[in-house]
C-alpha cells in the first residue's frame, strides 16, 4: 500500500482528451481520482480491510463508504448523502439499474461514470466504450462490482434467506 502514497498523478481522466461532448462542463466523478486510489477502491470492494482502512487514512472516506454501500450497508448510503457525496450514492443506485439515478448520472457526470455503471451490469456496449476510452481501471472496478453483485444474488437465493 506504500506505493499508493507515491507519485500522485492526474486522475483517471488523464487517459481521455479534455473537453469533448462526453464530459464538457460535467463533473468528472470517478475520473477525478488517481488510478492508484481506484485500485485501492477495487480491493476494498473485494473485501480487503487493509485497503478499506487505507482509503480512510489517505483522505478518501467517500470511496470507503461507497465500497460499503455497494455491499448493502445502508449507513454508508446515509453518510454519502449527508457528506455531500450524493453522486456516489446515485452511482450505486444506477449500478442497481434504477432509472432516475441513471438519468442524473448521465446529465451531471462525465459519460465514463454512466458507462461504468452499465458495465457493472454486464452491458457489452458500455464495456466496449470503456475499452475504447482506455479506461482499464473502470473496467477492473466494474468486474469487481459485477462479482460482488453475483455473490449477493447467490446469497439471497439460499432457502434460509427466502422471505415468505
Amino acid at each position: 500500500m506504500e506505493e499508493l502514497n507515491q507519485n500522485k498523478t492526474d486522475g483517471a481522466a488523464s487517459t481521455l482528451k479534455k473537453g469533448g461532448a462526453a464530459g464538457f462542463g460535467k463533473q468528472p466523478g470517478l475520473l477525478k481520482y488517481d488510478v492508484r486510489v481506484l485500485l485501492a477502491l477495487e480491493k476494498a470492494i473485494g473485501g480487503s480491510k487493509d485497503f478499506f482502512g487505507w482509503l480512510i487514512e489517505a483522505g478518501y472516506p467517500e470511496l470507503a463508504a461507497f465500497s460499503n454501500f455497494l455491499q448493502d450497508d445502508g449507513e454508508a448510503e446515509k453518510w454519502l448523502f449527508m457528506n455531500k457525496y450524493h453522486w456516489l450514492g446515485l452511482l450505486s443506485h444506477a449500478i442497481d439499474g434504477e432509472d432516475v439515478p441513471r438519468r442524473w448520472i448521465q446529465k451531471n457526470l462525465h459519460l465514463a461514470n454512466l458507462m461504468f455503471a452499465q458495465a457493472c451490469r454486464g452491458d457489452d456496449a458500455a464495456i466496449s466504450w470503456l475499452k475504447l476510452a482506455k479506461l482499464e481501471i473502470l473496467l477492473r472496478l466494474a468486474n469487481e462490482v459485477a462479482d460482488l453483485r453475483s455473490k449477493q444474488e447467490l446469497d439471497k437465493s439460499f432457502p434460509y434467506k427466502l422471505r415468505f
